[in-house]
C-alpha cells in the first residue's frame, strides 16, 4: 500500500510547479507587452520633442502627408473622404453619360464682311466644319440688309468656349443651349448588337452540323438577316458617336445699319415723349435716306413716266378743243340761211 504522505508531497509538488509555470508565462506574457508599449511610444516622444521650439518652448503643427498625391485629398478627416469619394463617382457617372450638344445663336453686326470672315475663322481655330452655310447679299434696289445663315459642327468637348467665342463675331442678340440625352438608347442597342453576335455564332456552330440541304439553306438565309441587323445597329452607334463627338451649332448674322443696344423702360412722361420723338426723327431720317436711294435708282423710269403722262396730257387737251369748232360751223351756216330767208 502507498503511504498517504508520499501521495500528499507529490501532489504538493505538482502545484508548486504548476503556479511556477503560471507565474513565468504571466511575466514573458508582461514583458513583451511592455516592450511592445515602449516600442510605439518611443516615436511619439521623438515627435513631440520635434514639435518643441527652442525660443518660447511652444509647439509647432506637424505636416499631414497625403496619402492621394495625384488627387490632391490629405486625409485630414472622414467627411473629406466621402466628399471625394462621392465627387469621383459623380464624375464617372457623367463620363457614361451620353449626351448630344446643339446650340443657337442670333448675332447682328456692322461688319458683315468682317463677321462672316471672322465666322470662318472660329470654325477652323477650334477643328470644327461647316455643315450648311448660306449668305444672302444685297441688290442694288432692295432695301433690305445682308444675311448669313450657318449650322457649324465644332468638337464636343469646345462646345461652350465656341458660345462663348460668337460676341467676337458681333452682337449676340440670342444665345441658348439643349442636350439630348440617349444614353439609354445608345447602351440598349450595344446590348442588342452582343446578343445578335451571340446568336450568330450558334447559328454558325449548327450550321457547321448540318447535313441536309434544307436545314442548309434555311440557315444561311437566317445568318444573312442576323448579319444584316448587327450591321444597321453598329453603323447606328457610329452615327451616335458622330453626333455625341460633334455637337451642332446654328448661327444667324443680320447685317444691321446700328447696333442693337439694351434700354431702360422710359418712367415718366418727358422721358417717353422725348424717346419717341428721337425714334420719329429716326425713322424720318431713315425713310428719306431709302427715298433717295429708290429715286437715284429709278430715275430713267421716272423720266419716261412723266413724258408719257405729258403726252397723255396733250392729247387730251387738243381733244377737247376739236368739238369745240365742229359746234361753231353750224351755227353760222344756221345764221347765214335765216339771213337769206330774211332778204326774200
Amino acid at each position: 500500500m502507498n503511504n498517504p504522505k508520499k501521495i500528499r508531497s507529490g501532489l504538493l509538488i505538482k502545484k508548486i510547479i504548476t503556479i511556477s509555470l503560471l507565474l513565468v508565462v504571466a511575466l514573458i506574457y508582461t514583458s513583451c507587452g511592455s516592450s511592445g508599449k515602449s516600442a510605439s511610444v518611443a516615436p511619439a516622444a521623438s515627435y513631440s520633442a520635434n514639435q518643441i521650439k527652442s525660443d518660447d518652448n511652444s509647439y509647432a503643427e506637424a505636416p499631414k502627408a497625403a496619402p492621394y498625391p495625384d488627387s490632391g485629398y490629405d486625409g485630414s478627416g472622414l467627411g473629406e473622404s466621402i466628399a471625394f469619394q462621392e465627387q469621383v463617382a459623380a464624375e464617372n457617372i457623367m463620363n457614361q453619360r451620353k449626351i448630344i450638344m446643339s446650340g443657337n445663336v442670333s448675332i447682328e453686326t456692322l461688319n458683315f464682311d468682317e463677321s462672316v470672315n471672322a465666322m470662318d475663322q472660329l470654325i477652323k481655330d477650334f477643328g470644327g466644319f461647316a455643315e450648311t452655310r448660306n449668305i444672302k447679299g444685297k441688290s442694288l434696289g432692295s432695301k433690305a440688309l445682308r444675311y448669313a445663315y450657318y449650322i457649324i459642327r465644332v468638337p464636343a468637348e469646345s462646345f461652350e468656349t465656341v458660345l462663348k467665342s460668337m460676341g467676337n463675331i458681333g452682337t449676340v442678340i440670342e444665345s441658348s443651349s439643349e442636350g439630348t440625352d440617349i444614353t439609354d438608347q445608345y447602351y440598349d442597342t450595344e446590348t442588342r448588337i452582343k446578343a445578335l453576335k451571340v446568336q450568330e455564332e450558334t447559328l454558325l456552330d449548327i450550321l457547321a452540323k448540318s447535313t441536309k440541304l434544307e436545314d442548309v439553306i434555311t440557315l444561311e438565309q437566317r445568318i444573312a438577316e442576323v448579319r444584316y441587323e448587327i450591321e444597321s445597329l453598329e453603323n447606328k452607334i457610329k452615327n451616335y458617336d458622330r453626333l455625341i463627338a460633334f455637337s451642332r451649332i446654328t448661327v444667324h448674322i443680320n447685317e444691321v445699319t446700328d447696333r442693337t443696344e439694351t434700354k431702360p423702360e422710359p418712367v415718366t412722361l418727358s422721358e417717353r415723349a422725348s424717346r419717341s420723338f428721337a425714334q420719329s426723327l429716326e425713322n424720318f431720317r431713315i425713310g428719306f435716306e431709302n427715298f433717295i436711294v429708290w429715286l437715284l435708282y429709278s430715275w430713267i423710269n421716272i423720266i419716261i413716266f412723266l413724258t408719257v403722262v405729258w403726252i397723255v396730257i396733250i392729247i387730251i387737251k387738243k381733244r377737247k378743243k376739236r368739238p369745240a369748232k365742229n359746234i361753231s360751223q353750224p351755227k353760222e351756216e344756221i345764221e347765214k340761211a335765216e339771213d337769206k330767208t330774211k332778204e326774200k
